[in-house]
């Protein structure tokens, strides 16, 4: 019989670092916050035993999420994880998450913005993409920022929105650009791992679209690295 404890802990997988686990071609599979997926054949549940019970949110048959890692929850039940990927809820079970959303403190963002912010302590801001005469992108201008952007970044919220980022950061690396666009136009999902000159720190970025034309950014400050 196997020591499912020993299992995790050979492969450095705790509460803290898997995202999520879920059910595909009849194995379970756990996805670490670097990426890496490892798959077994004990159900979920068996695994879900194996953590604090507050660790996880079984929000359907066969998925179950870190609830750390709960960056949005939809009016209709779309689950988003801090790397993007979302999962949909329990149908039947909408007014169940739409409290929980109430509970954790994720509010919905004006009518204008393109979607609902995440939890307080994680940097999270929307930006758009401008656009010259060719339909190039070249340059991002902030829609929405929350408190802990400004924290992470040094600048207060209102010196942010709505202008550009290198209107905000000077120094800022245009090599980002190439990436948001990309979210931005294609709908892609990126995480970064790169060091950002203008606030002197290593960066964990998770970017997803949550409209045409926007990029939406969930920050994480890494481990430091030295640069010359």
């Amino acid at each position: 019989m196997t020591d499912w404890n020993k299992w995790l802990k050979k492969r450095k997988l705790c509460a803290d670092n898997i995202l999520y686990i879920y059910r595909r071609d009849r194995k379970t599979i756990i996805h670490r916050e670097d990426g890496e997926e490892f798959a077994l054949f004990a159900p979920v549940y068996t695994l879900l035993a194996l953590f604090p019970e507050d660790a996880f949110l079984n929000i359907n048959k066969g998925i179950a999420v870190n609830k750390a890692r709960i960056v949005d929850i939809s009016s209709d039940g779309v689950y988003t994880i801090s790397d993007g990927q979302t999962f949909q809820g329990r149908k039947r079970n909408l007014s169940a998450h739409r409290q929980l959303r109430k509970q954790m403190g994720i509010n919905a963002l004006p009518d204008a913005q393109p979607q609902a912010a995440p939890m307080s302590f994680l940097a999270y801001c929307i930006i758009e993409l401008v656009f010259d005469a060719n339909g190039h992108g070249v340059d991002f201008v902030f829609r929405y920022c929350n408190k802990e952007m400004a924290h992470i970044e040094g600048v207060p919220v209102e010196k942010m929105l709505n202008r550009s980022f290198y209107e905000v950061f000077r120094n800022g690396d245009k090599k980002w650009l190439v990436t948001y666009a990309d979210v931005a136009l294609n709908g892609t999902k990126h995480l970064i791992h790169d060091y950002s000159p203008e606030i002197g720190q290593q960066l964990n970025i998770y970017c997803y679209q949550p409209e045409q034309g926007f990029c939406a950014c969930i920050l994480q400050v890494a481990d430091n690295i030295d640069h010359e």
